[in-house]
């Protein structure tokens, strides 16, 4: 596997696919094409691409898609949005090329994804509270035989 520090770029390709990136990245909510990047940037296509490989490692595509699912994965565990909603803040106008796109980076469905995000919610939830109570019972008890040994010193003085 490759490493960013085996990886050659120039100067001008890191630039170049920063700049990209910062587009793309501003424009999440569109389907961008590589050839609309490369006339925004002044730069040919195979330009584009080469730097963009050489400085992240990835195609372009496989770039935004990833970003744009780890986003979509984010919005799916907060449970606010339809998975309509979130297809749609990411450029996607049609419900099952989002999902295969999220099945293809996650492997699962987005809704299984947001079934098993609340299930990890509830059992984080449900931790919190079994320390908390915990804790609580510990301070109890502390509180119980600390009023134990005063009452047994008030006895033995008496």
């Amino acid at each position: 596997m490759e490493t960013e520090k085996s990886r050659k770029y120039t100067k001008t390709q890191a630039e170049l696919a920063e700049q990209a990136s910062s587009y793309m990245l501003e424009h999440m909510d569109k389907k961008i094409t590589i050839s609309e990047i490369s006339e925004r940037m002044h730069v040919s296509q195979t330009q584009l691409k080469n730097s963009f490989r050489n400085y992240y490692g990835e195609s372009v595509y496989k770039y935004i898609r990833s970003r744009k699912m780890k986003l979509a994965a984010d919005q799916l565990a907060e449970g606010q949005l339809s998975v309509m909603e979130i297809a749609g803040m990411f450029g996607y106008e049609n419900c099952s090329k989002f999902a295969a796109a999220f099945r293809g980076e996650y492997g699962v469905s987005p809704s299984t994804y947001r079934k098993q995000h609340r299930v990890r919610n509830f059992q984080e939830q449900l931790q919190k509270a079994e320390w908390s109570i915990s804790e609580r019972l510990q301070k109890q008890e502390w509180n119980f035989s600390k009023q134990l040994q005063k009452t047994a010193q008030a006895q033995h003085l008496a």
